[in-house]
Formats: structure tokens, C-alpha cells, sequence
């Protein structure tokens, strides 16, 4: 690749990290019964009472807001591409409302996961202006400075973004929310790979009735713990998970992921085992657990029930486009 393209390929590769992240820390719905449904994946119950809403009340903030999460949610392209213009019009009616702008980044930034080199770029400077009137309408939205926080360590400064900027973010919430400030210090420390330092952090966090925050924190523990995995130190990975596991055994995450360190570490029944359990906790249908078990299948030689389960994976269209590209190659080869 050419260098004048060099921040172009850089921005796209930091966009397919960073923004699948935004809606999963993003929970900030006012109303108890939607907030809920969201955490309980009842994703279709909350779009219908979304959509009823803004019939009744076109551009209503916390009704798209709802209608962003449920449909990021499903990760459906047709539907997020769609909910572009019901954003844009909440924004038209209501300016003010910070809202109505972070769920424009969030829908923007899924359409730029798909998109091409050039498409995301183009579109990097919208998300980034989106991310930055919701935090300065909203400044104690913490679900507003994640997605700023995660632009800005995901684009380079071309873009907009920055580690600098990323730091200057956590710095200037100190005096006003300490608490989400040690998370996004926390965040910064990730991506400079100081596990123990970010670790540290998080545990440390007291996320009171924020519940933004504190999936913030669940999320980011999370990530060190693949990460960790990913590095070949399963041992770390794996007494990460299981304290996230203890900390809140009601997601699914955590048992996801010691699936995952099972499957790694040549256990493909225990593995089998917690994919089954993560299967019955929230969170679950965000988690690309149908190619995790067509990977344990694949080692316990089982061809059929891996190539079923490499299918559906790939029909359903949802997950890390890496892992749709080796499920894809995994299919062409059974």
C-alpha cells in the first residue's frame, strides 16, 4: 500500500477493534422496564415499544436511543443503515438532547465496521462530531465518553483522534466523575498494553448506580482477559474470567470466554460444557458461540456437527468479520 494511504488503512483496521465495543458499554435508557429488556436480550420487545413510542412521539430522544441499542443489537445491517435517518431527525427535533448524537456515532460506527478503507474514513469525521456534542451536552454521561474515548484511541490524528486526546479525555473528567475517570484511564492503559496497570484500575472502580459505568468495567476486565488469552498466558486469562464469572454470574460472557480458554488448552468437552451454560445467561446472543463450538467439534473430529454449526454462524451474518472469514475458509475446506 502506498504511504499517502497509510492513516487510511490504520483508521480502518483501529475501527474494526475499537467500535464493535460502543453499544455493548452504552447502557443508559431511563426507563427501568427498556433497560431491562436490553440487558435480558429481549432486543425485538424493546424495538417494538421503540418504534411505538416514536409513532406516538417522532424524534423522542430515549425512544431512538432504545430503537439504536435493540437493532446494534441484532446487528442486522439492513436495520442499523435504516436508523441512520430515525437519528439524524431526533437530532433535528431535539439538538439538545446528547442522546440523540451518541446514537448517531453508534449506528455510524457499524456502518463503518462493514465498510471499506475509504468509506471509513469518510465517515470517521460524523462519528467523531457526534461523540463530542453528546459528551458536551451530556458531561456526565458516562456512556458518552466511552464512545468518545474509544475514537479518539482508535483513529490517529488525521481522523481526529489521538492518544493524546484519549488522555486529555480521562483528565478532564477527574474533577468532575473520579470514578469514570479511573475507567478511562484504565481504557488507555489497554491500548498501551499494561494489563496489570488497567486491571488495577477497573477492580478498583466504584460504579455506585452507574450502570453505564459498571459494564464499562465488565467489558474492559473482559477484554484484558482475551487479550491475555490471545498473548498465550491461558493460566491469567483464565483466573480473569473466573473472577468476572463470580462477580457477576448472571452474564455470559465470562463462562464464554473459559469456554474459549478450554477449547485452546485442547478441552474441547469442558468447553462444549460452557458454551452450553453461557447459552442460558444474558448477554449471550452477542457472543459468536455457534463457531466457538464448531471449533471444539473440529478437534473432537465431529465434521458434521461443525459444519453445521460454521454455517449457521455465517448465515446469521453477526460476529468479527475475522471470525466470518475463517469460518468462511473452515467451510470451504469440509
Amino acid at each position: 500500500m502506498p504511504p499517502r494511504f497509510a492513516p487510511l488503512r490504520t483508521l480502518t483496521l483501529a475501527l474494526l477493534c475499537a467500535l464493535p465495543m460502543l453499544p455493548a458499554t452504552a447502557q443508559s435508557l431511563r426507563d427501568p422496564a427498556w433497560e431491562a429488556l436490553l440487558e435480558n436480550d429481549r432486543h425485538a420487545e424493546l424495538e417494538a415499544q421503540a418504534r411505538q413510542r416514536l409513532k406516538a412521539e417522532p424524534g423522542d430522544p430515549q425512544a431512538t436511543l432504545a430503537l439504536g441499542f435493540a437493532l446494534l443489537a441484532d446487528a442486522q445491517p439492513a436495520q442499523v443503515d435504516a436508523a441512520v435517518p430515525v437519528a439524524e431527525a431526533c437530532i433535528a427535533r431535539h439538538p439538545d438532547a446528547g442522546e440523540c448524537h451518541y446514537v448517531l456515532g453508534t449506528l455510524l460506527g457499524a456502518q463503518a465496521l462493514r465498510a471499506g478503507m475509504f468509506k471509513a474514513m469518510s465517515l470517521a469525521g460524523r462519528i467523531r462530531e457526534s461523540f463530542e456534542k453528546a459528551v458536551a451536552l451530556q458531561p456526565d454521561a458516562f456512556n458518552h465518553r466511552v464512545g468518545l474515548m474509544q475514537f479518539y484511541m482508535a483513529a490517529p490524528g488525521i481522523a481526529g483522534g489521538g492518544m493524546d486526546k484519549a488522555r486529555e479525555l480521562a483528565r478532564s473528567t477527574e474533577a468532575r466523575q473520579p470514578e469514570q475517570a479511573r475507567c478511562l484511564r484504565a481504557m488507555v492503559a489497554i491500548s498501551e498494553d499494561k494489563f496489570d496497570e488497567a486491571e488495577k484500575l477497573l477492580w478498583a472502580v466504584q460504579p455506585g448506580n452507574d450502570n453505564a459505568l459498571r459494564s464499562a468495567v465488565y467489558a474492559n476486565l473482559g477484554q484484558i482477559a482475551v487479550q491475555r488469552l490471545s498473548n498465550k498466558q491461558p493460566t491469567q486469562a483464565q483466573s480473569l474470567f473466573e473472577r468476572l464469572a463470580q462477580a457477576d454470574p448472571t452474564r455470559a460472557f465470562a463462562v464464554y470466554g473459559l469456554g474459549r480458554v478450554k477449547t485452546e488448552s485442547g478441552a474441547p468437552q469442558e468447553a462444549l460444557r460452557l458454551f452450553a451454560q453461557a447459552r442460558t445467561l444474558r448477554g449471550q446472543l452477542s457472543l459468536p458461540i455457534d463457531y466457538r463450538e464448531a471449533l471444539a467439534w473440529l478437534q473432537l473430529g465431529d465434521l458434521a456437527k461443525a459444519k453445521a454449526l460454521l454455517q449457521k454462524f455465517v448465515s446469521a451474518g453477526r460476529g468479527h468479520p475475522k471470525n466470518l472469514e475463517d469460518a468462511k475458509a473452515r467451510l470451504e475446506k469440509l
